[in-house]
């Protein structure tokens, strides 16, 4: 097993000049990366006990990446706080992991001393990043006086059962559940996913969502692999997103499908515009609608499009590689190297081709559980009960059909929002749809639809609803609201939670 920071370490000595992370005018090598983590983890070793959390809570910076190494390379195990996980949530994290250190954005300077005066920080706080106009009201280490003049030392060793990270859910709720993931994981989950997306040293790949998404840190572990630049997006404005795209040449674009139609909704020029350099981009987590994955695949030309599926409890699950997309476009693909993918029904018998049952993942990259949480009833002896719903065809190439816990039941069927989101996505006019359970005067299940119009578009309520006239009687929507946009997660999941209380994006 090659560890992800011994990674690091490999392509700084074969290639220390070349260079490793960009954030608008900041430019890290791999020689100054490996330098600056070494240092940390030298730090770090002196006051943290092998396998002791260490805690992030930052947004997008440079010195974020090295903090990430540096926790690897000191034998501790990294708690990446969602950004935007505000007091009640990054409270819960902490008071379930208890970090033995807390590194901190001056941008979240008040969240952080809010926990503090609760008792829930370490001793050990250091800031990390450039944010020069935040006061600071804490005692804390600067992370530039920890590093400078320390000694590089040697990596810890560890096994690839040692635990590398805790990655919480996404977290609408504050009760976001912590998983496991090894060091034996990463690795794995980095080396396949280099090889499945023919990484190499020429990439330049744009990071957008949060290092607390293991997408995110999947592109961060696979351009170390391969010597590629990996470029930070702190920005998620669209046409901030479209500048990066052609400024910085990126040759990879990592994204749920929600990012990018915010993108084509909100920053129409990007359809209009070509992008030679950019090699491929991998989808995951949501359906595309597939009348705006052509409109993309005709705008991007010669760009390939990995189709994925995969669940923070087994990191990935299946790919559909591009050469497969015009004859399988509504499939996420067939499992990856060391994978299974069954589907079973509610008595976890496995289901026949083309039947609709719960994804289970076994095989590689299955985590060991969840912190401090009962596991059993996702991790099972035949896998990972991801609690999604899809189909497999007879090849064996899997079909994503909708979240158990979003499911409706509905005169005795099952209705998963995400089918009747996509007959909504086909209409002229709407640029993003979420479907939602209500309830009316008698307590029984209603459908709601919440959409978007596109900008300069009056489509109206009956529109919609002609539209959902081809749907099964039990799939049309009872109620129709119209808003001026969506609430997103950090990673660009639509926030069905929030669409259901009504809070604003």
């Amino acid at each position: 097993m090659l560890p992800v920071h011994d990674m690091l370490s490999r392509t700084a000595r074969d290639n220390p000049d070349k260079e490793a992370i960009v954030l608008r005018g900041q430019r890290l090598s791999f020689g100054e990366l490996e330098d600056r983590a070494t240092r940390i983890a030298g730090f770090l070793r002196s006051r943290v006990a092998f396998g002791a959390r260490v805690a992030i809570h930052a947004p997008k910076c440079v010195d974020e990446v090295a903090v990430i190494f540096a926790i690897a390379k000191a034998g501790a195990v990294m708690v990446h706080i969602n950004p935007a996980f505000r007091d009640e949530q990054l409270q819960y994290v902490l008071a379930e992991t208890e970090p033995a250190a807390v590194f901190f954005h001056p941008s979240k300077e008040a969240v952080i001393a809010r926990a503090a005066q609760r008792g829930l920080l370490p001793d050990v706080r250091i800031r990390i990043g450039r944010a020069p106009a935040f006061r600071q009201t804490i005692a804390a280490l600067e992370l530039g006086t920890i590093a400078a003049g320390r000694p590089p030392t040697q990596s810890e060793a560890v096994s690839e059962d040692d635990l590398a990270a805790l990655i919480y859910t996404s977290g609408t709720t504050s009760r976001a559940k912590g998983t496991k993931v090894t060091h034996g994981i990463l690795t794995d989950a980095t080396v396949i996913s280099a090889a499945v997306l023919e990484n190499g040293p020429h990439e330049r790949l744009i990071s957008i969502t949060p290092f607390s998404f293991d997408g995110a840190l999947s592109q961060l572990f696979t351009a170390t692999l391969v010597g590629g630049t990996l470029v930070l997006q702190d920005s998620t404005f669209p046409v901030d997103i479209v500048r990066t795209l052609a400024t910085e040449r990126i040759t990879g674009f990592h994204a749920m499908p929600s990012l990018w139609r915010m993108i084509i909704n909100t920053h129409a020029t990007l359809l209009e515009r070509p992008f030679p350099d950019l090699r491929y981009v991998s989808l995951i987590g949501e359906v595309f609608p597939e009348r705006e994955l052509s409109q993309l695949r005709r705008a991007l030309g010669t760009t390939d499009f990995y189709m994925m599926y995969g669940t923070t409890e087994a990191f990935r699950s299946t790919c559909l590689a591009p050469s497969e997309l015009s004859r399988k476009p509504r499939s996420v693909g067939r499992p990856l190297p060391g994978v299974t993918i069954t589907v079973v029904d509610e008595d976890g018998r496995p289901c026949a081709p083309g039947t609709v049952g719960q994804i289970v993942h076994s095989g590689a990259f299955v985590s060991p559980g969840y912190w401090k949480k009962d596991s059993s009833a996702v991790f099972q002896a035949d896998g990972v009960h991801t609690g999604d719903f899809g189909m497999l065809d007879d090849e064996g190439y899997l079909y994503f059909v909708g979240r158990k816990d979003t499911m409706i039941k509905r005169f005795g069927h099952r209705v998963y929002p995400e089918e009747i989101e996509q007959c909504l996505a086909r209409i002229d006019g709407i640029a993003m749809a979420a479907v939602v359970c209500g309830q009316d005067d008698h307590s029984a299940p209603t459908i709601r639809a919440v959409v978007v119009r596109a900008p300069g578009v009056a489509v109206t309520c009956q529109d919609v609803a002609r539209a959902c006239a081809m749907l099964p009687h039990y799939m049309r929507p009872d109620t129709i609201e119209f808003r001026a946009a969506l609430p997103l997660t950090s990673t660009y999941k639509i926030n069905r939670a929030a669409v259901v209380v009504g809070e604003a994006p």
